[in-house]
């Protein structure tokens, strides 16, 4: 009597497989059909040209999932992960600032993000303290800035940085450094901090110098430090903003570890699924060659599915670190889903833009997370971002209803409000 019933109940759970199974073989097919169909329509073709992937617990599927394509900023998630298993994310950057008389010396700390944004800070918070004036200023290797929207990869050297800070503390850029001021005051409203648009920073140097060794660190200076938010919400930054030389910090920071084919390796992830040469996904670009960050979908899905593992050993999460759609981040990311609004806050993902290529990838929130790339190689980025937030409808309607998660915003300004300086102890 009870082996009759056990065996009808095996046969029953067999059954129910097979429906399961069958199921999702539909899903699979049907998602593979519309983005088939969506392609020319959209006017991306050549669909040889297209691919898409995602990652359940049956493997991943989608079109074209091992070729090579262009990734463009959907590299940072790649950086990203680099981070996260070299580096503490929940690290601070301590940049050090010597004063004495008319003499400024500032010892680096490889703090990743020092743009525009925290140079105008710093020289506020030096003119919130009297100094107006230096004779000389210098800064050592360990002290990175760049202020220049980048269209290709650039190796920033000190004399670059000293270059740019000579702009900045010549006197005579007074037009410049108010428009990037404004500029960083609506960046800081947007994230809840207020600065004062009419307080412009204004910091002269008759010499702005590379020193090595600090000049005045044997003398009786008077020491600030200026701490960085911690690095995870740098990443986070970065991500929602596509900050590319940020990224390329983050990169060569990472590699003062180990490389990054070396993390790749010890991930299980094949060096013949990509071909990384920087950072930001920005291409190496010279009079007669050029080298784009290529990628497989398998490669960008498997490297998203550690990131989340990964992260989980600094006390985070993805969304810690990378752009929620529904509006409150900023970026590329905060428009995009317009018409899809049953996804808001349902997709944590990073976009991508080059001249030939627009990507998108990241993770659909659907009872869980199932990383997915979307990577069209194509001239007509404003269509493929089209053709990607109506695709990325499709996948929800095909593998699972979104569950949105209960997002808070996370500031990305580069401060969080307190004193900007310290006094050293």
């Amino acid at each position: 009597m009870f082996e009759i019933e056990e065996d009808i109940m095996k046969k029953m759970l067999f059954a129910l497989a097979l429906i399961s199974f069958g199921a999702l073989a539909q899903d699979h097919a049907g998602l593979l059909s519309d983005f088939k169909s969506m392609i020319p329509k959209s006017g991306l073709s050549p669909l040889a040209e297209q691919a898409y992937c995602y990652q359940d617990q049956s493997g991943i599927h989608g079109y074209q999932v091992d070729k090579l394509q262009r990734i463009a900023s959907v590299t940072k998630l790649l950086s990203t992960y680099f981070a996260s298993q070299t580096l503490d994310l929940n690290k601070t950057f301590d940049t050090k600032i010597f004063i004495l008389g008319d003499r400024l010396h500032i010892a680096g700390a490889r703090d990743p993000y020092f743009e525009e944004e925290k140079l105008l800070l710093l020289m506020q918070a030096l003119n919130d303290l009297g100094y107006k004036t230096f004779k000389s200023i210098t800064f050592d290797s360990q002290f990175h800035f760049y202020d220049v929207a980048l269209e290709a990869h650039l190796n920033v050297t000190p004399v670059i940085t000293q270059d740019r800070l000579k702009t900045y503390f010549s006197g005579k850029a007074q037009a410049l450094i108010k428009e990037k001021w404004l500029t960083a005051v609506n960046f800081a409203k947007e994230e809840g901090i207020e600065l004062n648009p009419r307080q412009i920073p204004s910091l002269t140097a008759t010499t702005v110098g590379i020193s090595e060794v600090n000049p005045l660190s044997q003398l009786n200076a008077t020491v600030f430090i200026h701490k960085s938010r911690p690095f995870h919400d740098l990443l986070k930054a970065m991500n929602v903003m596509s900050k590319n030389y940020v990224a390329q910090n983050v990169y060569n920071e990472a590699a003062q570890i180990k490389s990054f084919d070396q993390v790749m390796a010890e991930a299980g992830i094949e060096k013949s699924s990509y071909q990384i040469h920087t950072g930001s996904g920005l291409p190496i670009k010279t009079a007669s060659n050029r080298l784009d960050n290529l990628a497989s979908c398998r490669m960008v899905t498997k490297v998203i599915e550690l990131l989340m593992k990964s992260l989980k050993a600094h006390n985070l999460e993805l969304s810690d670190v990378v752009a929620v759609n529904g509006g409150k981040d900023l970026g590329s990311f905060r428009t995009r889903f317009m018409n899809q609004p049953e996804t808001h806050q349902a997709v944590i993902s990073k976009t991508g833009t080059l001249m030939h290529a627009s990507t998108l990838a990241g993770v659909l929130l659907i009872d869980g997370k199932i990383p997915f790339g979307v990577l069209n190689q194509t001239t007509s980025v404003g269509s493929a971002r089209t053709f990607q937030d109506q695709f990325v409808a499709r996948m929800f309607f095909h593998l699972g209803e979104p569950t949105p998660m209960d997002y808070t915003k996370i500031s990305i300004f580069p401060w969080d409000g307190t004193d900007f300086l310290e006094a050293a102890d």
